[in-house]
């Protein structure tokens, strides 16, 4: 066998791509699983977006593009910003990407020398860790409480040494896996924070059309122009249009440094692919009521797990969920009784219950799951019928 590189030898699958596949083998065995771990709207993508790219495709758009993406979806992102995230941003500050977790990846291969730390708030979605140590650093975790709703509370972080060659910090809000929002007070003490380290701010802003009873997303961009000049803003079209599979995101930052990513962009993937990125373009034309009926679908899907989950008080707690399609949920006394790890659970769960989570372990944060209500009602009814049946039996 030829010998592989030190940096995938220490590289782990995703822990719910992993949980997913395993869901998926299961299935295909006749079982009949209901997976609560995958990270994607249930939704198709609307009929307009398809026939977009259907067009596209018939009027040959299916070559090459500029490796930062197309003028016109550039434009188009940078109007949407600029209208509904509240601060300015230029075509020439915008470079597209085969989703948010392109940017990501570009962002630090960019931003990140060998042995530098990033600062990453933990609980933490999975990727952040492993696109960090790809890019030669080093994760520096700083702890979040459910006390505290899982909010960044500097106050927390006063005793901790963070290390000298901490580069950056990455920022999520909405945040997966916990469904909090930070508000603007709390993002503007925190971005303070970060800047009086000379940190620059990765704000990963995915969900951030994914809000539930009044909560509002606050772009930490929009601090200001300082803020902004220290900030790499990243998003996609995936969850807010039920484009997961399309991979169209996008970076805002800087002209230099978009220009570098673009750089890099040329020489790994070349460009996303052409006619996604006009229905992308569609997309993003889209009124927000079609955002704002699928909210209401989730928002009702999270209040149904609410009320099924009273049920669950003497095993579990959580903090409510303000954003995106998730509950993380704290098992550790169901754990303890049963001396048992949470990635033992999620796959004796899915064995024997044949229900599908992801272990907290993944997010940094053990004795924790990530439920996601991202799901049909009927199958949150069966799965919650059926996680009844195994933790309260």
């Amino acid at each position: 066998m030829l010998k592989l590189s030190s940096r995938v030898n220490h590289l782990k699958p995703s822990a719910t791509l992993e949980i997913s596949a395993r869901a998926a083998q299961l299935q295909a065995e006749g079982k009949d699983v209901i997976s609560l771990a995958a990270g994607e709207p249930d939704f198709n993508t609307p009929d307009t977006i398809q026939a977009a790219a259907t067009e596209a495709m018939a009027r040959g758009i299916t070559r090459y593009t500029p490796s930062s993406g197309f003028l016109s979806l550039r434009e188009m992102i940078a109007e949407k910003v600029s209208a509904d995230n509240h601060f300015p941003v230029k075509p020439s500050e915008v470079i597209v990407t085969c989703g948010a977790k392109h940017a990501l990846y570009l962002a630090l291969q960019c931003l990140v020398e060998e042995n530098d730390f990033v600062l990453v708030p933990t609980p933490a979605w999975v990727s952040y860790q492993a696109m960090i140590e790809l890019a030669g650093a080093k994760v520096f975790p700083l702890p979040l409480f459910e006390e505290d709703g899982f909010c960044a509370n500097v106050d927390r972080w006063k005793g901790m040494s963070i290390p000298s060659n901490a580069r950056g910090i990455i920022l999520n809000s909405p945040n997966n896996p916990t469904g909090v929002v930070t508000d603007r007070k709390q993002l503007t003490r925190l971005v303070s924070w970060a800047l009086q380290r000379n940190l620059w701010i990765l704000a990963d802003e995915v969900y951030e059309k994914i809000l539930y009873e009044g909560a509002t997303h606050t772009s930490v961009a929009s601090l200001g122009p300082e803020v902004a000049a220290h900030t790499i803003t990243v998003s996609s079209v995936s969850k807010t249009y039920a484009m997961t599979g399309w991979r169209v995101g996008w970076a805002i930052a800087s002209e230099p440094l978009i220009k570098k990513m673009s750089a890099l962009a040329s020489q790994s993937t070349s460009n996303v692919t052409s006619f996604a990125q006009v229905a992308a373009t569609t997309a993003l034309k889209l009124p927000h009521s079609y955002i704002d009926d699928m909210v209401k679908i989730f928002e009702r899907r999270r209040n149904y797990c609410l009320e099924r989950l009273q049920k669950f008080t003497n095993v579990v707690t959580f903090v409510k969920p303000q954003g995106a399609f998730y509950f993380f949920l704290n098992i550790n006394k169901w754990l303890s009784d049963k001396k048992m790890s949470d990635l033992e659970f999620c796959k004796l769960l899915l064995e024997e219950a044949h229900v599908g989570m992801v272990p907290g372990a993944a997010f940094g944060q053990t004795n924790y799951v990530r439920m996601s209500y991202a799901t049909s009602d009927d199958n949150l009814k069966r799965a919650f019928d059926r996680l009844e049946a195994f933790m309260l039996k």
